[in-house]
C-alpha cells in the first residue's frame, strides 16, 4: 500500500553510510526511493526495510538509474539515535517454545526454540517482570513491584510451556506465579545477536548535507500537517534525519507556530516566553537578533544547561499589530504569545523586507564536524574536550542571566557527534583552560568556522511571507545577513519544542498508525 509522504521535492536517491565511531571508515550501501505524484502530493511506493526514513532499501545495485547530481545528497552517518525502538519491542520471526529446563547453577532459565536455538534468561530478571496485574500495569507499562520487595534470590519451582508453547508458565519459591508470551520474551533475549539488534534500534541515520540541498529542500504542507497524521510522522522522520524542513502555505497570522508544535507536543517556554518575535528594534531590543545588523552561523540558546532541540519560525504579514505591540522595554507584548527557540526550532516568516538582505544561512554542523575530523583531527580533539562559557543577558519575556559551560562539539559515550553549540554573539571571554592551549583553541574554532562558511556547506535562501522553516537546534547553524529597514520590515514568529517530545509523538504516531522499522 502506498504511504502518504509529505516532501513536496522528493528525494530520488541517497547514500546510505554506516560511520565506525572513530569516523575514520564507512561502507557505502545504495538505496532508491521511487514515487508517484496523487493530486498535490507524493505517495512513495513499494516501501522497504527504510521505511521509517521514507527510503526503500535496494535490493541490486543494477535497480539505481542515473540521477541529476543535484538530488545527491552527502552519506547518511549512523549515529546514537535518541527516538530508540520506538514500540518498545523490535520485530522477530514466530517461533515458539519447544522445551525448557532450570540451569540452578547459572541461576538462569533455559528456552530452547521451535525453529532452533537457546535462550538462557535470568531467574531474577523474570521475576522482576512478572507480568501479572499484582507486578504490572500494562496501560502505563510500569512495574508494580518496588525494589525494596523483591527476593533478589528467588528461584523458580516448577517450569513449563502452555498454550502449545505460546506461554512461558513459572512457579516461583514464594508461591508466586507468572506467565511470559513466548515474543515478549524472544524480544528481549540477551543473546548477542538480539542485544546487536536491538541496539540498532536506537541508531539514528543521519543525512549529512551542504549547499546541494539547497535545490531540493525537504518540504512540507502545512494544512497538511494540521490534518493528516502520516503526513505529520513523515515529517518528523525527516525532521530527525535530515534536521531541515521548509513548511509551505503557512497562514500569514501570528500564532501559527504553536498551532505546528500543538499538534506534536507543545512549545517550551524560555526566557523569551513561549514564543518570540524576531522584528527590527531599533534602539529597544536588549537580543542583537532584534537589530537589523549580520548574525554569524550559531546555534540557540547555548547558555541553557538542557539546550532546546527543535525550532520553528515563521514570517507575518501583520506590520500594523507589530508596531502597536511594542513596549517601551523592547519587548513584543502580543498577548499570550511570546517567541523562543528551543532543541527543535520553528521560525515563521510573516514579513519579509524587499530590499537587499535579510536572507538566511544554513548549515548542518554535524557534517561540518565530520569534515574537521577528517581534516584536522587535533582541531576536533580540541573542540570534543574544551569547554567555552556561553552567557545570555537581557529583558524579555522577564529579565534574564543565563551562564552555562558547553563544548562546541559534543559526543556521546560512542564517541558520535551528539550535538554542536556554536555562537559568536553569546561566547563569553572567560576560558576555563591553560593558557598554553588559547591559541590551539582559537586556532581550532577558526578551522571549525571556515569550514562552515565554505559554499559547499552553506545554504543561503531568503524566507518567504507564508513559510516556516524547522530545524534541529542541536545540529543546524543558522545566520542572516544585515538588511536595510529603509526597505521594508522583516517579521519573524519562533518557538521551540523539546526531542523527548517530539519523539514521543513519534512513537505514538508509529503505534497508532501501524508503521513497522
Amino acid at each position: 500500500m502506498a504511504l502518504p509522504v509529505l516532501l513536496l521535492r522528493p528525494y530520488q536517491r541517497l547514500l546510505v553510510a554506516t560511520i565506525t565511531s572513530k569516523w575514520s571508515r564507512y561502507s557505502l550501501v545504495m538505496s532508491v526511493r521511487s514515487v508517484r505524484k496523487v493530486g498535490n502530493r507524493f505517495n512513495l511506493t513499494a516501501p522497504g526495510t527504510l521505511a521509517s526514513h521514507g527510503v526503500r532499501a535496494l535490493q541490486q545495485q543494477q535497480q539505481i538509474s542515473p540521477v541529476s547530481s543535484r538530488t545527491v545528497f552527502p552519506p547518511l552517518v549512523a549515529a546514537t539515535r535518541r527516538l530508540s525502538t520506538l514500540g518498545g519491542t523490535c520485530g522477530v520471526q514466530e517461533s515458539l517454545i519447544e522445551k525448557v529446563g532450570l540451569n540452578g547453577v547459572a541461576r538462569m532459565m533455559e528456552v530452547e526454540w521451535s525453529d532452533g536455538g537457546v535462550s538462557r534468561f535470568p531467574y531474577v530478571w523474570l521475576r522482576d517482570n512478572c507480568q501479572c496485574p499484582q507486578c504490572f500495569k500494562p496501560n502505563s507499562r510500569s512495574r508494580l513491584v518496588l525494589m525494596s520487595d523483591l527476593d533478589v534470590n528467588v528461584s523458580p519451582v516448577r517450569v513449563e510451556s502452555q498454550a502449545r508453547g505460546g506461554l512461558l508458565w513459572v512457579e516461583w519459591s514464594d508461591g508466586h506465579q507468572s506467565q511470559y508470551d513466548w515474543q515478549w520474551l524472544k524480544e528481549r533475549c540477551f543473546s548477542p545477536h538480539a542485544m546487536s539488534e536491538r541496539e540498532r534500534g536506537w541508531q539514528r541515520k543521519t543525512q549529512l548535507w551542504g549547499a546541494e540541498i539547497t535545490h531540493n529542500l525537504p518540504r512540507a504542507d502545512f494544512p497538511v500537517l494540521l490534518t493528516d497524521d502520516r503526513a505529520l510522522y513523515d515529517f518528523l522522520v525527516i525532521l530527525d534525519s535530515v534536521g531541515l524542513v521548509l513548511v509551505q502555505n503557512v497562514p500569514c497570522d501570528v500564532g501559527q507556530v504553536e498551532r505546528l508544535a500543538n499538534r506534536v507536543a507543545f512549545l517550551k517556554q524560555t526566557c523569551s516566553g513561549k514564543e518570540f518575535v524576531v522584528v527590527s528594534k531599533p534602539k529597544r531590543g536588549t537580543d542583537v537578533a532584534y537589530s537589523s545588523v549580520k548574525l554569524g552561523l550559531h546555534t540557540d540558546l547555548n547558555s541553557y544547561n538542557y539546550k532546546p532541540g527543535v525550532s520553528l519560525a515563521s514570517y507575518i504579514l501583520d506590520k500594523k499589530n507589530v508596531t502597536e505591540n511594542i513596549n517601551t522595554e523592547g519587548k513584543i507584548a502580543f498577548p499570550g504569545r511570546k517567541l523562543c527557540f528551543i532543541q527543535v526550532q520553528m521560525l515563521h516568516c510573516i514579513e519579509q523586507t524587499k530590499g537587499e538582505g535579510g536572507d538566511n544561512s544554513l548549515v548542518d554542523g554535524f557534517n561540518a564536524a565530520h569534515q574537521l575530523k577528517e581534516e584536522n583531527p587535533d582541531a576536533f580533539r580540541l573542540l570534543t574536550t574544551l569547554k567555552v562559557t556561553f552567557r545570555h543577558v537581557g529583558v524579555d519575556y522577564n529579565k534574564y542571566f543565563l551562564l552555562q559551560r558547553q563544548n562546541i562539539i559534543r559526543l556521546n559515550d560512542q564517541d558520535d557527534i551528539q550535538s554542536i553549540s556554536y555562537s559568536d554573539q553569546s561566547r563569553t571571554s572567560m576560558l576555563d583552560m591553560p593558557a598554553d592551549q588559547v591559541q590551539p583553541f582559537y586556532d581550532a574554532l577558526k578551522a571549525f568556522n571556515t569550514i562552515m562558511y565554505l559554499p559547499r556547506n552553506c545554504v543561503r535562501l531568503k524566507m518567504s511571507a507564508g513559510e516556516m522553516m524547522v530545524f534541529d537546534n542541536t545540529r543546524v547553524l543558522h545566520g542572516r545577513s544585515a538588511y536595510s529597514t529603509d526597505s521594508g520590515s522583516r517579521h519573524l514568529q519562533g518557538g521551540y519544542m523539546d526531542w523527548d517530545d517530539v519523539y514521543s509523538r513519534m512513537r505514538v504516531l508509529e503505534m497508532d498508525l501501524g508503521v513497522k522499522e
